[in-house]
């Protein structure tokens, strides 16, 4: 008897069943039966009673209670009713009936894929291994990872073993079966051993050490398997539990994966923006800078397993978001980017990559214009250390295109060195990180016409190629298997690579350069996250993000010596270009689909 089949709770709220409602997600099963049939009858008091009976191991009572639910006026949704009838009837040895009620499942139901597997389970049990075959064949197309390797549990009880004498490995299905995994994997070694040339035995062995959590014993006994003879479908399967070990591009398996996303926010500091801070002649008190925002996109991925240790990938990504403030609604951006990457196991823990792609931002809603197009390409090299850490180099090349007269001073290259550390914590992983950056874009001269007697003209130089060094750490923590918290944050200490200054012309004609000053900033980033998948297509994330700038350039600060504005040099913070001191606080909650 198969021990994974799914027990879906799919009830109404309702005051009377609260505390049975309660009691069941804590666990407490006898509780909420209890007080689910204290409540005033109704179809979700039954059915709520019947899933209960069912975790207290009273499989016959369950049914009953699941059976007066569905002749209730208010009776429950049929998927998850039929589905709970066929665990119910499973569980009871009813299997021909177990397997009817989980046909009746539509298709399209977000569980329809799982049942249709437990109706091969049921029908395999029934004494009708044909049937059970063509579950798993419709089960298997369009099979997440662990669909996948549940139908593959289901082909492996309808192939033949390794030879028709051969009791171990019977016998390491029957417990692999049951859940008892350490007993299955020494009889499939066992039946290894009787027969050196099965590759089944020894995958079966390897799928045994996975679900136990032995990594390294799993990869082993896989990567054997696939060195001996295997069906097609045997082989795919190694891959699939192989795929789940791995770390880099292979870890998702090969696939083709569709996103999109829709949400609102709301942006404190829409003068500074991820491509570059356009707020370079200091906010004007007259001008909103905060606004709130929506924010969509769109994503597809496909994967690809180009050899047993080659996998390449392609995705594109878009994004616009569009800022309801009318003052600041042309600082909207809109994303495009498109990558293709391809990485290798050139050793045993040691992985190299290689990506190219490139971005093309746009800015504005009424005055749609292109601001920055940039083309990439970056270097890996990733050395798994153990199955719980791993160590990366990451060098990474672009060259940056500011789009028009307007934005001609965002071109430039920009190089990046990046090494990182990883640790997997059961439920958690923590990676540290060092980058080094060089910036090397342009520098926006912003002129005005003065109205004083003294001067007739001012140029504000304003260079924003940087070297920056940043340090930071990330963060990521599943305590359920729906939901994720995360965290990251960084500290980077910026230099400009030229001086900012005031060109005047004086009202004599004279041209004279003031207040030269090479900029430098601290900027630290702080990013929390919490993310919820309502179903298996649905994902909710809500997400913080703070970004503290400290600058040299800013026109409120003090100076030391108040006569310096008057000096020959007149390095004064008067005349800076902007007020480099600022904060940037954002928050979104993000509707997100995926295929």
């Amino acid at each position: 008897m198969w021990t994974g089949l799914l027990l879906l709770v799919t009830l109404a709220a309702g005051e009377p069943l609260e505390d049975a409602r309660e009691s069941f997600a804590a666990g407490r099963y006898a509780a909420a039966e209890q007080q689910a049939l204290q409540a005033p009858p109704s179809g979700a008091s039954l059915y709520l009673a019947g899933l209960a009976r069912f975790r207290l191991g009273r499989p016959e009572e369950a049914l009953a209670a699941l059976d007066a639910a569905g002749r209730a006026p208010d009776a429950p949704e049929p998927d998850a009713w039929n589905f709970n009838r066929g665990a119910c009837l499973y569980a009871l040895g009813r299997f021909a009936e177990a397997e009817e009620a989980f046909a009746r499942v539509r298709e399209g139901a977000p569980l329809a894929r799982v049942a249709w597997i437990n109706a091969g389970f049921a029908a395999f049990d029934a004494g009708a291994p044909e049937r059970a075959a063509q579950w798993a064949e419709r089960a298997s197309a369009g099979a997440s990872t662990e669909e996948a390797l549940q139908v593959e549990e289901l082909r492996a009880l309808l192939a033949p073993a390794v030879n028709e004498g051969d009791e171990a490995y019977r016998q390491g299905l029957a417990s692999f079966d049951a859940g008892r995994f350490d007993e299955a994997r020494a009889h499939f070694l066992r039946a290894a051993e009787r027969q050196p040339d099965s590759g089944r035995a020894r995958l079966m062995a390897g799928a045994s050490a996975w679900r136990l959590g032995l990594r390294s014993a799993a990869r082993e006994d896989l990567t054997a398997a696939l060195a001996l003879t295997l069906t097609p479908v045997d082989r795919a399967t190694a891959h699939q539990y192989l795929d789940l070990l791995s770390h880099g591009l292979r870890a998702s398996g090969p696939g083709l994966w569709a996103s999109a996303s829709v949400g609102p926010g709301f942006d404190s500091n829409v003068l500074q923006v991820g491509v570059a801070a356009r707020d370079v002649s200091g906010a004007n008190a007259d001008v909103v800078t905060a606004s709130a925002f929506a924010e969509a996109g769109v994503g597809l991925t496909a994967r690809f397993r180009l050899s047993d240790r080659l996998f390449a990938a392609l995705s594109y990504g878009g994004s616009q978001r569009a800022y309801a403030v009318s003052s600041v609604r042309d600082y909207s951006l809109q994303l495009h980017r498109a990558t293709a990457s391809a990485e290798w196991e050139a050793a045993r823990r040691v992985r190299v990559g290689l990506l190219a792609g490139g971005d093309i931002f746009f800015t504005g809603l009424e005055d749609f214009r292109g601001l920055q197009a940039s083309v990439n390409a970056n270097a890996w090299l990733a050395w798994d250390e153990t199955e719980h850490t791993r160590t990366r180099l990451d060098l990474g090349v672009a060259g940056k295109d500011g789009i028009g007269e307007e934005f001609a001073y965002l071109t430039g290259p920009r190089l990046d060195a990046t090494l990182s550390q990883e640790w997997h914590l059961g439920p958690a992983n923590l990676t540290a990180w060092y980058r080094y950056r060089q910036d090397r874009i342009g520098t926006l001269e912003q002129s005005f016409t003065s109205d004083g007697s003294v001067l007739l003209s001012q140029t504000y130089v304003i260079p924003f190629g940087f070297t920056g060094h940043a340090v930071g750490a990330s963060g990521r923590w599943q305590p359920r298997p729906w939901l994720t918290a995360s965290l990251d944050a960084d500290v980077e200490w910026r230099r400009y690579l030229d001086d900012n200054a005031l060109r005047v012309v004086t009202a004599g004609g004279d041209s004279e350069t003031w207040n030269v000053r090479r900029r430098h900033d601290t900027r630290f980033v702080l990013i929390p996250s919490v993310s919820a998948r309502l179903s298996g297509h649905l994902r909710l994330t809500a997400r913080y993000e703070l970004l503290v700038n400290r600058s040299n350039i800013d026109m409120r600060l003090t100076d030391d010596d108040p006569a310096a504005c008057e000096g020959a040099e007149h390095l004064c913070h008067a005349y800076d270009a902007t007020n480099g001191n600022y904060e940037k606080h954002g928050v979104m909650l993000q509707l997100e689909a995926a295929w």
